[in-house]
């Protein structure tokens, strides 16, 4: 099977793991649905031989997910409320179909599976030694090419785990109130 008909699969995968984590009532097995989510783009990541995006996505999403049991053993949250809103069936149907309709054309503009719609690589490729000078080609494109991106991804990966420890510290201390 072609490298595309693996990818296909494997996000018809995601989306149908992740419908799932969203209408599953139980928390755990929401939360577990999400992992699974990620370690398929991980997957899809090998796919597309990018292996250092692969094992990030791999070490971020394990962890997240014992980030995210560790803060529902601790809350003690099993399974989610109910909500007085929810929406119909009917109406998600409704929604789907319509963003459906809006983004299935514009899949005609993207250029054609592996090919790129930027040549930016060559340029990298021809002049990244000698413009950055470092002799590790990966290390001046990620350093000095996409230094903001690389920040950007340490930031993401910073605030996620700083929004969990202060999760996980605020429901210490209202138990230790309660005891006191």
């Amino acid at each position: 099977m072609p490298v595309e008909g693996w990818l296909y699969f494997i996000v018809s995968f995601m989306i149908f793991a992740s419908i799932i984590a969203l209408e599953l009532k139980d928390l755990l097995s929401s939360v577990v649905s999400v992992g699974v989510t990620g370690l398929a783009l991980a997957v899809a990541f090998i796919f597309l031989q990018a292996p250092d995006l692969a094992l990030v996505q791999f070490v971020y999403e394990i962890i997240s997910v014992i980030i995210l049991i560790m803060l529902l053993k601790a809350t003690g949250e099993r399974l989610e409320k109910e909500k007085e809103g929810r929406l119909s069936l009917s109406f998600k149907l409704l929604f789907l179909v319509l963003i459906s309709i809006m983004v299935i054309p514009l899949f005609s503009v993207l250029p054609e599976f592996g090919k790129p719609l930027l040549d930016v690589s060559k340029k990298y490729l021809a002049n990244g030694a000698t413009e950055t000078g470092s002799a590790n080609l990966v290390t001046s494109v990620i350093l000095d090419y996409r230094a903001y991106d690389t920040l950007g991804e340490a930031t993401v990966i910073f605030v996620s785990i700083l929004g969990a420890v202060t999760l996980l510290s605020k429901r210490k201390k209202h138990e230790g109130d309660s005891n006191g």
